[in-house]
């Protein structure tokens, strides 16, 4: 093939050449028109998704900040009621400690009034002292009964038991109970 026979306006060769020019540009053109218009989509597509993503994001950031204050507002409601029944427990066991005491000290009082002075002395029965050492929380301790012996009667160690009438002719005298 030879330059003269492209120039000639009739050869074959010079339409095939300027058939597969033509095609070539036909496919470059096209080329580039897919590639413009993929540019274009993936553009439109990145922003179209980013704004969904941020509308997500600002969707996802209120419902935290609503679940926070929500558990916030509950923890808060919890607190405060945690303190009025602490302060309830408070005031509850002052009204007791209060009310035992005036129990107690009429208790002992109706004890005191059956006591009767001998020789003088004031003494006080079984029953008041029973009732003393319940409120000092150390037992009712009936001295008719017998007292809690380590060791067996008459063993060294042993505890004798209180006679029920040495208590009682005696009595307790307010010296005996300086506390």
């Amino acid at each position: 093939m030879n330059l003269a026979s492209l120039l000639d306006p009739t050869s074959t060769a010079r339409k095939v050449a300027l058939g597969l020019g033509g095609a070539l540009l036909v496919l470059i053109l096209c080329l580039a028109c897919a590639w413009g218009g993929y540019r274009h989509g993936r553009s439109t597509a990145t922003a179209v998704g980013d704004a969904k993503y941020s509308k997500l994001e600002a969707a996802q950031a209120n419902a935290n900040r609503l679940a926070s204050d929500t558990a916030r507002r509950i923890v808060d409601a919890e607190i405060i009621r945690r303190d009025t029944l602490a302060e309830e427990l408070a005031a509850a066991r002052t009204t007791i400690a209060e009310q035992g005491k005036k129990i107690t000290n009429r208790r002992i009082s109706n004890a005191s009034h059956s006591v009767a002075a001998v020789d003088g002395r004031c003494t006080f029965g079984a029953e008041w002292v029973g009732l003393y050492n319940e409120a000092w929380g150390f037992g009712h301790g009936d001295p008719a009964s017998p007292a809690a012996a380590p060791g067996a009667v008459g063993e060294a160690g042993a505890i004798p038991t209180a006679q029920a009438g040495e208590f009682r002719q005696g009595g307790v005298t307010p010296e005996d109970i300086q506390v």
